[in-house]
């Protein structure tokens, strides 16, 4: 598993814009004062969305830059009191096809999430070939 998931928060009216001009497959969505799963309540509305699920950790650097390159064609900011985001990276480890892996962002990636506002996150999960 080499995962990639878009993670914004904000306003309404900015998430909706937001949807609207990259067409993207919302995994998972809340609103501001709803319940969280592990206690307290969300302090914004936001939503969850795959922009990358590959075989290989180059693979997802590809497809991260070629999200991020579509964001700032768009000029999109996501540093603002309207909207933030997040990256967050999974990988799966401990398995026979990818048993060790590690990913590399180049210059200029960093610059983009850098140029973007875009925190990066980066989790490695324990996988099994008895799956």
């Amino acid at each position: 598993m080499n995962i990639a998931t878009f993670r914004a928060e904000g306003s309404e009216a900015a998430l909706t814009s937001l949807r609207k001009a990259f067409d993207l497959e919302i995994d998972a969505e809340w609103k501001r004062g709803e319940p969280r799963r592990h206690g307290g309540v969300h302090d914004k509305s936001g939503f969850n969305a795959c922009v990358a699920d590959v075989a290989s950790p180059t693979a997802l650097v590809v497809e991260i830059q070629a999200f991020l390159n579509k964001c700032l064609k768009r000029r999109e900011v996501f540093s603002s009191s309207e909207l933030s985001a997040q990256l967050d990276i999974g990988i799966t480890v401990g398995e026979s096809g990818q048993y060790f892996a590690s990913v590399v962002f180049p210059p200029e990636v960093l610059n983009l999430l850098a140029e973007l506002g875009i925190e990066l996150s980066v989790s490695a999960y324990p996988g099994s070939d008895d799956e």
